[in-house]
This record gives structure tokens, C-alpha cells and sequence, in this order.
């Protein structure tokens, strides 16, 4: 049987790479590397979370937090921190703790094993395509379905569309009776598949949409020869239910930091 705490890196540093890929093609993000860990920072949007986010940090690395805080402090953001479980966590919370940072919540990663079963009748009108050129009505669902604001579209659309020059991305577009509704991401890096990004709009929710992409990307991912599948979600949510239906069971929770919180 495999170690835990190995198998839980391997999950953390697929989803992460899938993040750092797609930041790292990004006009107004930069990466930066503090012994394993690796900094986004996005001076623009101080209050985005997921553009502000520190991946791979673990307790070997407690020793950079200072260098970390520091660097987030000079450009006014306070950043978001997904932890894994790992041996000798207290050192790395003890160190947090002195940069001015705490914990703000939890995050669910699941995983579930493949190939699917085979799913069931699809939602009444909803239909599943994968993106491979016109990318209009992707880049246009996916930030509207995660609720960004109108002043910000633009730039949310902008960096959406560097999606498709992601190695190991596959892009999904639902619609509702041919109508867009809805999108998610693909990431495949054998044997595990990352299941990225989604959203639905506020008119399509309730619809299914999300359940058809969950299927559609589960069975796509077994077709190219991976044996797991991992999700993380926001603990307690309507995807982290979803996702429960759809077979995925916990793996570990992370734990959110934010620095610089009073």
C-alpha cells in the first residue's frame, strides 16, 4: 500500500501543475519559486484568490515563509494558502503563524478510481462537446459561470483563453437545448486526471449540466489510459455533493491559510 502522505503529494502536485500551467501563460501573473513552493502573484487582482495562491508548500519549506510574506507584502496582497497534510505540520503552522497569517477554512480533494461505470440517462436537453477551435463560447461561459464581476470580464476572458495552449487540457462546453451553458476543464497527467475548472450560468443551474461534464470528463480520461481521477472542491458545496454522487470519496482535506489577517 502506497504511503498516505505520498500518495496525497502526488494528487496536490497534479492539481497544482494544472494552476501553474495556465498562470505561468498568463499577461499579469508571475510565478515565483521558494524551495518547493511556488508563488503566484497577480499585483492587478490583490483581492482574486486563486491568482494570489502559494502551491507545494510543505513543513521542509517553513523556513521561507518570511521570504514568502515579504514577497506578497510589497505588492499589498494577502495571499491564499492550500496545505496539504504532512508529517510535522505544527512547524509549518508555527511559522505562518509568525508571518501573521491563520487558518479561514477547509478544502475537500477527492478522488475516485477509473474506468466510471457506465453513466446514466444525460439531463433532458443537455448535450456535452468538447472544444477544439472556436473557443468564443468557453472563454465567454466558463468566468461568467463562476460569477465575475462585469468589470473584470474582460480580463477574465483574456486569461480563460489561454486554456487551450495547456499542455495535457481538454476544454468542455455544455449547453442547455443548444443554448451554452455551461463549461469545465480536463487535465491529464497519467495516471491521475485532474478535473479542473467549472461553472455553470445562473440560468442553466439545476439543469444537470454539471453532472453530464463530470461523466463526459471522467469517461474521456479513462480513454487515455488514467486510473484515478481527483477533484478538489470547496467542503460542504454543491460540487463537493456532485462529485460524492459521481462516485469520488475523500482523500484529504487541505487547510486555507491567509497571511496578513488581522
Amino acid at each position: 500500500m502506497k504511503n498516505p502522505h505520498a500518495a496525497a503529494r502526488e494528487l496536490e502536485w497534479v492539481s497544482s501543475e494544472y494552476l501553474l500551467r495556465w498562470l505561468g501563460r498568463a499577461q499579469d501573473s508571475e510565478i515565483t519559486d521558494f524551495g518547493a513552493a511556488r508563488a503566484i502573484r497577480t499585483p492587478d487582482h490583490p483581492d482574486v484568490d486563486f491568482l494570489n495562491t502559494v502551491h507545494r508548500l510543505l513543513p521542509e519549506d517553513a523556513g521561507q515563509v518570511p521570504r514568502i510574506a515579504a514577497h506578497y507584502a510589497e505588492a499589498g496582497i494577502r495571499p491564499w494558502l492550500e496545505l496539504m497534510p504532512a508529517p510535522d505540520f505544527g512547524d509549518l503552522a508555527d511559522a505562518l503563524a509568525a508571518a501573521g497569517g491563520r487558518q479561514v477554512g477547509f478544502e475537500a480533494m477527492s478522488e475516485r478510481d477509473l474506468p466510471a461505470p457506465p453513466p446514466g440517462a444525460r439531463p433532458p436537453g443537455v448535450t456535452v462537446e468538447e472544444v477544439a477551435a472556436d473557443l468564443e463560447d468557453f472563454v465567454r461561459v466558463l468566468p461568467a459561470g463562476h460569477d465575475v464581476p462585469a468589470e473584470h470580464m474582460e480580463g477574465a476572458i483574456r486569461r480563460t483563453r489561454e486554456c487551450a495552449g495547456i499542455a495535457g487540457a481538454r476544454l468542455y462546453l455544455a449547453r442547455v437545448h443548444e443554448v451554452p451553458a455551461a463549461a469545465a476543464v480536463l487535465f491529464l497527467a497519467p495516471p491521475i486526471a485532474y478535473l479542473a475548472s467549472a461553472s455553470t450560468l445562473e440560468l442553466h443551474r439545476r439543469r444537470g449540466c454539471q453532472t453530464a461534464l463530470i461523466q463526459r470528463r471522467l469517461a474521456d480520461a479513462a480513454g487515455a489510459g488514467c486510473t484515478r481521477a481527483a477533484v478538489i472542491t470547496q467542503w460542504g458545496s454543491q460540487s463537493h455533493a456532485n462529485l460524492a454522487r459521481a462516485g469520488f470519496r475523500g482523500a484529504y482535506t487541505k487547510a486555507v491559510w491567509r497571511l496578513g489577517v488581522s
